[in-house]
């Protein structure tokens, strides 16, 4: 496994970890049915999701050798301030490379990077049916407060109160 930042041209890779998500996967993450999206929008999504402002955001590609693939694109992970102190985190994992622990590994990563990058707060929107979310989050060893709102919840995580990772 390989991390490395996001690069403006790397939208081929988000591309290709779009297509291995199955429409569950597309829905639990963006919170859209994206069952067959129109190809055009999906690049144009990818390419403006490549390019970020290193200055306040950072987003990360995590890469596999796989048996019919050389440096796959197998995970995404990305956090954008929404203000000084606090900034929205994301993650995404190929269906076929989920339960392997590299959601895992990225979510600590990114909240390494995150503290590293003077940020204070890591809030994240997750449907409640998000099973793998949940149980990664618990796992994970940090701690996080919860506001339920219907079908989805507003998790935030206080990485003044993390130790050192």
């Amino acid at each position: 496994m390989r991390i490395r930042p996001i690069k403006p041209d790397d939208a081929y890779y988000l591309v290709d970890l779009f297509e291995h998500m199955g429409p569950e996967s597309r829905f639990l993450r963006f919170n859209l049915a994206l069952s067959n999206p129109d190809p055009g929008l999906v690049w144009t999504e990818a390419q403006r999701f490549s390019k970020i402002d290193p200055e306040r955001d950072s987003a990360w590609l995590v890469f596999c050798d796989l048996p019919d693939q050389e440096n796959a694109p197998v995970a995404g992970g990305r956090f954008v301030r929404l203000d000084d102190d606090t900034a929205e985190a994301s993650l995404a994992v190929r269906d076929d490379m989920q339960r392997l622990g590299i959601g895992g590994q990225l979510l600590q990563f990114m909240v390494r990077q995150a503290r590293d990058r003077g940020v204070k707060r890591l809030i994240a929107t997750v449907q409640r049916g998000n099973r793998a979310l949940w149980h990664l989050l618990q796992s994970s060893g940090l701690k996080y407060d919860v506001e339920s709102l219907g079908g989805y919840s507003n998790i935030a995580v206080d990485l003044l109160q993390l130790e050192a990772m």
